[in-house]
């Protein structure tokens, strides 16, 4: 552990106090800016425009995979014994699928000149024209939220699935019979047994998409727009676009910290259970 995260947290924080540039790459020593470049960074205003865009960007994605995952999961329980087994072949190969690769085929469907998405609401009998979606960035990031709901919906919903079979019948006869309709089951039976279920899933979906970078880099073919700017691009530009490595780190660094912040319920959450138990 100390190997793994040590170190690199350790230059993290080195550089996040340091002016690193190209000059510093080739062998130049490194000055000590004490907290200058978090003053830059905290003073920027498109530093402030990515962070509001990147917690709302979060807000809609996490809950959305999380509903639709766990939608899904529940539904698994109803379905045929063929068909459950087809959804589930299904869902790994959506999960196998290499990132890149699922964001060229999102790409493709939603490009200016061969857009499936714009075919298929022409079939439907509508005068819809060939768009930029990109162009707006209400539609581009509803795209770019798309990409990366499906990649995470097929890992809660096995998740959920699986923690879901492990729900004991008696009790949900017993809720039953007691006159309890399939909300009031969730809610008083089903969910306080998932919820270190979810509680997992929520924090590992904040973490994963707080730092979403590739999926709006290859969608907007390396060129974001500033209205495009997440965390995690704003960070790449800052480092590798202006060799900027010490602000970069900075604002690395304001993500974990933010990251820690949001996550913090969960953590404290998690703890409690673990240590009942």
């Amino acid at each position: 552990m100390a190997v793994i995260l040590g170190y690199p947290i350790s230059r993290l924080i080195y550089l996040a106090f340091h002016k690193y540039g190209l000059d510093q790459m080739i062998g130049a020593p490194a000055k000590n800016v004490g907290f200058g470049n978090f003053t830059i960074v905290l003073s920027d205003p498109q530093f402030w425009h990515s962070f509001r865009l990147t917690i709302i960007f979060t807000l809609c994605v996490v809950s959305s995979s999380i509903l639709v995952g766990g939608f899904i999961a529940h539904l698994m329980l109803k379905m045929h014994k063929v068909l459950r087994s087809t959804v589930s072949i299904v869902l790994i190969l959506v999960w196998a699928m290499p990132q890149l690769v699922a964001i060229s085929i999102w790409r493709w469907m939603f490009s200016f000149e061969f857009s499936v998405f714009t075919y298929f609401v022409q079939s439907l009998g509508f005068h819809f024209q060939r768009r930029d979606y990109f162009t707006n960035p209400w539609s581009g990031f509803a795209i770019i939220g798309g990409v990366v709901v499906w990649a995470a919906v097929p890992f809660i919903t096995i998740t959920v699935y699986s923690a879901l079979t492990q729900v004991p019948q008696d009790l949900l006869e017993a809720a039953q019979i007691d006159g309890a309709n399939s909300r009031q089951i969730f809610r008083k039976v089903i969910f306080p047994i998932l919820k270190p279920i979810y509680i997992i899933l929520i924090s590992l979906s904040v973490i994963w998409d707080f730092q979403v970078f590739s999926q709006v880099w290859v969608m907007l073919e390396s060129r974001p727009s500033p209205d495009y700017y997440l965390l995690g691009v704003y960070t790449f530009t800052q480092s590798f676009g202006q060799s900027n490595y010490g602000k970069g780190a900075a604002i690395s660094l304001i993500m974990i910290l933010s990251l820690l912040a949001f996550t913090s319920y969960y953590i404290k959450t998690m703890v409690k259970i673990g240590t009942e138990k």
